[in-house]
């Protein structure tokens, strides 16, 4: 399965591959493991393919019939904290919500301010942020030019204080059909999510929305941009052209 995928993906100049992820949700809610076999390849792809991927964990997006694509109703959710992997959710995210039927909501986490006296002595690791921070600004500031002239589209952002109001922000919107997140999303809010990453394939915020104990009907498409396991250049890219 790796062979095939990486050289197909190859030949063709894909800009990204969706694998499925090895775990389904049962009647109760719970995730089993149906095909273990499917993590081994998955993990083999994240090392060898030339472009980048998605990991889907199903929870019944899309449902069990078949639905024409003038049919199509469902709401998207992008989380975005910090970095590539996150521009690289908002840019996919982008990319289906050009769908007529697909609603995106782009919530963008930051950490309250602290009060003054608190913040004083922490000058200088402001300072190491601020280059991160206004890539972020610059991709952000041109997706809310595109979110102008497109209805279906949403730009939030939610400050919190610590994981549990990150958590709890995440759960309002665990009825949406997808969420959307980056493999190694950085930053302040990230840091805080001390998430046991039983599964590395997806990252910290993966991990929480594919466990058993994350009550959602949503399923959850995890991307790893192409530069998180090649060098090799890419077909797509961050833009939302």
């Amino acid at each position: 399965m790796k062979t095939n995928c990486c050289t197909s993906a190859e030949n063709k100049r894909v800009a990204m591959i969706v694998l499925p992820f090895h775990k389904h949700e049962r009647v109760d809610g719970s995730m089993e493991t149906t095909r273990n076999d499917f993590r081994w390849a998955n993990q083999r792809v994240l090392e060898h393919v030339r472009c980048s991927v998605g990991i889907l964990v199903d929870r019944g997006f899309g449902g069990t019939t078949h639905v024409s694509a003038s049919e199509v109703s469902s709401s998207i959710i992008v989380l975005f904290f910090r970095e590539c992997d996150d521009r690289e959710a908002l840019a996919n995210g982008a990319r289906m919500a050009e769908h007529p039927g697909i609603s995106l909501t782009v919530l963008r986490f930051l950490m309250e301010p602290k009060p003054a006296e608190e913040i004083a002595g922490i000058d200088s690791i402001e300072k190491l942020d601020t280059g991160n921070c206004s890539k972020d600004d610059e991709y952000l500031a041109e997706f809310q030019q595109k979110i102008n002239t497109e209805s279906s589209m949403k730009y939030e952002v939610r400050m919190v204080r610590n994981a549990a109001q990150t958590i709890a922000t995440i759960r309002e919107f665990s009825r949406s059909d997808l969420f959307v997140v980056g493999r190694k999303p950085e930053g302040e809010v990230a840091e805080t999510l001390d998430v046991k990453s039983d599964f590395p394939e997806l990252g910290a915020v993966g991990n929480l929305l594919g466990s058993s104990d994350f009550s959602t009907t949503a399923s959850m498409g995890g991307t790893v941009p192409h530069d998180a396991h090649s060098t090799a250049p890419n077909t797509g890219g961050e833009n939302f052209q």
